[in-house]
């Protein structure tokens, strides 16, 4: 990272914008980290997490995933790196450092877990970050829809509160993932935050529901239009 977005983290002023860390989505994603994990057999003993905050989906991934022995998060955030040092045991560890920059190992596992829309060099870190592992799993929100076209202030939003610097489609994730050197084994989407929520009022209710439906019969097509997902992906090295 360059030393003005560097900054944003190390001093705390992400931090100040979002106090949790993003802690709530924690579960969902490692339990979609996992569903990758046994769909395509992988068994990783080493497993690195980029961008971990409070390490919380380290934390849950080492329960639902008894299998994989050891677990390192790296933040360049002091204050979140403080706060998930709390929470290590024998076999999670959490260090301040600049991944990949500062790293001399080679894990079986790498996440990157909606960290690359916050990079200023995306491809520069993705192609730094090849060589640090064997396997890969990314979650990269797709930003870019109909709806963001047309209403910008959505994206906005997105770049003033948690930070998004990059805005992205699926088609644009994989060609630069292919572009980077990595080989992609397999791919779903997450849903959205309205869908995974809870609505808050009839207006609410109603618009996920239409969501929900259009979603169901034709996916591809809603990602698209309505935006708000990300897409969950498992890459391998491209040797």
């Amino acid at each position: 990272m360059n030393a003005v977005q560097n900054n944003i983290y190390a001093s705390g002023e992400y931090l100040s914008k979002n106090p949790t860390w993003g802690t709530e989505d924690s579960r969902w994603k490692a339990e979609a980290i996992n569903k990758l994990i046994r769909k395509n057999n992988i068994h990783p003993s080493t497993v690195a997490e980029i961008g971990c905050g409070y390490g919380d989906i380290l934390i849950h991934l080492a329960v639902l995933n008894s299998d994989i022995k050891n677990l390192y998060g790296y933040d360049i955030s002091p204050q979140a790196i403080a706060e998930a040092k709390k929470r290590e045991t024998e076999h999670i560890k959490f260090f301040n450092a600049d991944f990949p920059n500062e790293n001399t190992s080679l894990f079986d596992l790498v996440l990157m877990i909606d960290v690359a829309e916050h990079v200023p060099d995306y491809l520069g870190f993705l192609k730094k970050l090849r060589d640090t592992g064997k396997e890969f799993i990314f979650h990269i929100p797709l930003d870019l829809s109909c709806r963001t076209i047309f209403k910008p202030h959505v994206i906005l939003q997105q770049r003033n509160d948690v930070g998004h610097l990059h805005y992205f489609t699926r088609e644009h994730v994989e060609w630069i993932l292919k572009d980077c050197g990595y080989v992609i084994k397999d791919r779903f989407y997450t849903l959205s935050e309205t869908d995974r929520n809870k609505a808050r009022s009839f207006k609410s209710f109603i618009k996920k529901m239409l969501r929900r439906f259009s979603y169901f019969i034709a996916r591809e097509a809603s990602v698209k239009l309505w935006g708000g997902y990300s897409v969950m992906i498992y890459c391998q090295r491209n040797d």
